[in-house]
């Protein structure tokens, strides 16, 4: 068999660079970064995977970052390490995964199936773990430096056009003290003051960069299907961000990981179920609506999806805002809906790359093949079944067509997701 020579590794060496600038010429320095951060994570989960595997004893024949042709690889002992021409994420191959896996006698006892139930427990669950950390330290680094909405203060964050603040001149970042004499250091009793007063011409305080005003304001109306008016401001609502000390942050970013860790796990819950799916599916069908389907999404290097919400941080007060159905992304739309966050500013994409990391590490634990749920299962079942000093082995060929079927799922998935994506992308705004 013919192997490739040097030669073909530099061509498709200089073909994965020019797509490399290719995609920054038409996604910007943005989407770069995004593709960039994809490729990292997916780095560091399967290093996690490496390392736990190496501390345990076991044999690591390879930790490539990419797919396909390999580009290049140099060998480190018994690993080899590498680049291949897809960088759509990593692998590394540890010996002995199953029970189908041929190996050399000799190096049995160095194989992932041959280990105590704790080492085998580590090494599955180290890929999450790494995205777990990751997420926690960003967090850590989010309170303690960028800050926390402040609870007690609120000030402008978007005026809309045509109303009362607009014609008034309020600017983001203003804050109303007063409304018809009414203090409103609270945002939603702001909106309560200025629902009761529909169409009446109050006086207004507004503060700005320390300076107080007090302005006269006629108040807008708005009239309900059963005829009743109330009144409507126009503005939405930012809060100040205020940094914590380590302590706090760090007892704030746990809070927050348990947070995003449940609604991971519900958001999955209720994707991958009968009626989960028919609507994700029927929405990529001729005449349905686009953004039909629940809250869910999918593993970015697996099925290539994340889940998204576009709806708005703060509605104007009184106003009604129709929030987007959130829905599945592609890996497409996720690098679309990261470009957005890092054209918003860095603080912004780092809560991003949170979201990401914690859906990645969640949906990695799926308790099933080719997940690393999956081997958390089996090595919990056969510890289950083995007692009396005997070690119950599962046997792995039973388990081929339901992985068969858990990837030829996440595929199709991955496939309608970025249909709908490229069809109909929703606007991160």
């Amino acid at each position: 068999m013919r192997r490739d020579g040097p030669v073909d590794h530099r061509i498709r060496l200089a073909l994965l660079v020019g797509a490399v600038v290719s995609f920054g010429l038409v996604g910007g320095a943005s989407g770069l970064v995004v593709v960039a951060s994809f490729v990292v994570m997916l780095v560091l989960h399967e290093l996690g995977h490496y390392l736990v595997a190496r501390w345990s004893g076991m044999q690591v024949t390879e930790f490539f970052i990419g797919f396909g042709p390999r580009l290049w690889s140099v060998r480190r002992g018994e690993t080899t390490f590498g680049v291949k021409a897809v960088p759509a994420g990593a692998y590394v191959r540890i010996t002995g995964m199953t029970s189908l896996d041929v190996v050399d006698p000799a190096d049995e006892h160095r194989t992932y199936r041959a280990q105590t139930y704790p080492r085998r427990l580590a090494v599955a669950l180290a890929g999450s773990a790494t995205h777990f950390a990751v997420a926690l330290v960003l967090l850590v680094g989010l309170y303690g430096m960028v800050g926390t909405p402040d609870p007690d203060r609120w000030h402008v964050g978007d005026v809309v056009a045509g109303t009362t603040a607009d014609d008034l001149g309020v600017r983001t970042g203003d804050r109303i003290v007063a409304v018809d004499g009414h203090e409103v250091d609270d945002f939603a009793e702001f909106g309560v003051v200025v629902r009761s007063l529909p169409g009446r011409t109050v006086d207004v305080v507004v503060e700005r960069e320390g300076d107080r005003r007090t302005l006269s304001a006629t108040i807008g109306r708005r009239v309900a299907a059963d005829g009743t008016a109330s009144g409507f401001f126009g503005v939405g609502y930012e809060r100040p961000l205020v940094t914590v000390g380590p302590v706090r942050a760090v007892g704030d970013a746990l809070h927050r990981f348990v947070d995003l860790t449940v609604l991971s796990v519900d958001g999955l819950t209720s994707f991958f179920t009968p009626d989960g799916l028919a609507s994700f599916f029927s929405g990529a069908l001729p005449g349905s609506d686009p953004s039909a389907g629940p809250a869910g999404g999918a593993e970015a290097g697996t099925a290539g999806g994340v889940a998204s919400g576009t709806a708005p941080a703060a509605a104007p007060a009184g106003a009604h805002v129709d929030d987007e159905a959130e829905r599945l992304l592609s890996i497409y739309g996720a690098a679309r809906l990261g470009s957005a966050m890092f054209d918003d500013g860095w603080a912004t994409y780092l809560w991003f790359l949170v979201l990401v990391n914690v859906f990645i590490g969640v949906f990695n634990l799926v308790p099933l093949l080719p997940l690393d749920g999956g081997h958390v299962a089996i090595a919990t079942y056969e510890r289950l079944r083995s007692f009396g000093g005997r070690r119950h082995v599962a046997d792995a060929a039973k388990l081929v067509p339901v992985t068969w079927a858990v990837v030829s799922l996440l595929v199709l998935v991955a496939a309608v997701a970025l249909y709908r994506d490229i069809v109909d992308l929703p606007d991160f705004g």
